[in-house]
This record gives structure tokens, sequence and C-alpha cells, in this order.
């Protein structure tokens, strides 16, 4: 029972000093039961940015209004990297890719570049998004073909020329009545 009466304590029962301390570690830090600052910017609509604000000032990154040449620098910086093509070498050896095994090895091969750093994310994720519609078009080849051969067989007659159960049809097994 005593544990839970000092878990309770209020701030007359802390005393001076305790709660000067805590009053002071909330302004310098901004942090206060462990719940992280946050930006001090509010927008047209009124709420409030909900990042991080930055150690030593009231701003996250995107609202400090010291950082507007950063910000601008690091925007260029994206836009150049996203508009430059990432162009494979011109050697690349061509890769048949009729059966399923087949892209599954390119994948592979592919999944192991991106590991060693040789290959750009943006192109393995082109391979694998093509791959996928190249399996599922490998898959319906399939079938169509097998289709086309259960048709095919369907189609043909049987060797005789005699089509089965014609009316002049003499079963061996049925007894003819010769009353």
């Amino acid at each position: 029972m005593a544990a839970s009466r000092g878990h309770n304590l209020g701030h007359t029962e802390l005393g001076s000093e305790a709660t000067s301390t805590a009053s002071q570690f909330v302004r310098t830090n901004g942090e206060h039961n462990g719940q992280s600052r946050r930006c001090r910017h509010q927008p047209e609509n009124g709420k409030q940015c909900k990042a991080n604000a930055q150690t030593g000032t009231p701003y996250c990154f995107f609202h400090d209004p010291a950082l507007d040449e950063e910000r601008a620098a690091a925007r260029r910086a994206g836009g150049i990297a996203r508009s430059q093509k990432v162009l494979l070498p011109a050697d690349l050896p061509i890769k048949p890719l009729r059966t399923a095994s087949e892209v599954v090895e390119l994948l592979g091969d592919t999944i192991n570049q991106v590991r060693r750093g040789e290959l750009d994310l943006r192109v393995s994720n082109a391979v694998g998004y093509l791959s996928g519609i190249l399996l599922s078009a490998i898959e319906k080849s399939s079938y169509e073909e097998r289709l086309a051969a259960l048709e095919a067989t369907v189609a043909k007659p049987p060797h005789s020329t005699m089509l089965p159960f014609e009316e002049d049809t003499n079963f061996d097994f049925v007894q003819q009545d010769r009353s």
C-alpha cells in the first residue's frame, strides 16, 4: 500500500526542488515523460506540424526559417538525381526468358546484383515488375497449348471410318430375339 501512495504524490508533496528541476528540464530539452518536442510551425489550417523539432530550434527541418537555402539545395539535388537515367552496360548479355525457370534465374541474378550494389533499385524494381507480368503470360501460354492439344485430340476421328454407335452397328453381346 505504501508503494501505491508514493506513486500518486502531488506537486506539494514532491518539494519545490524537484518541481523546479522538472520544469527546467521541460524548458531546456522540450521533453516531458518521454514525449518528444514537436515542431512549432502552424500552417494556415491551424493544425500543428507533427514532425519532431530539431535539437536547438523549435522547428523541424522543413519549417526552420534558417534552413531555407539547405532545403532548396536538397530539393535541387533530389530533382537532379531523379531525372538522371540509369543505363545498363551495352554488352549486357540477352537472356532468353521463355520458361518460368529462366525468369526465376533472372530474378536471382537481379537480387544478387542489388545486394552487391551493382544494380540501381529502380532497374531492379522494373525487372521484378516485368518478370511478374512475364510469368503470368508464360502460365497462360502453357494453358493455351494444353487446351489446343486437347481440342485437337477430341476433333480427330478414330482410325476406322465408322462412327461409334451408327444405326447398323451389330453388338455381339446383345441377344436378338428370333421368334
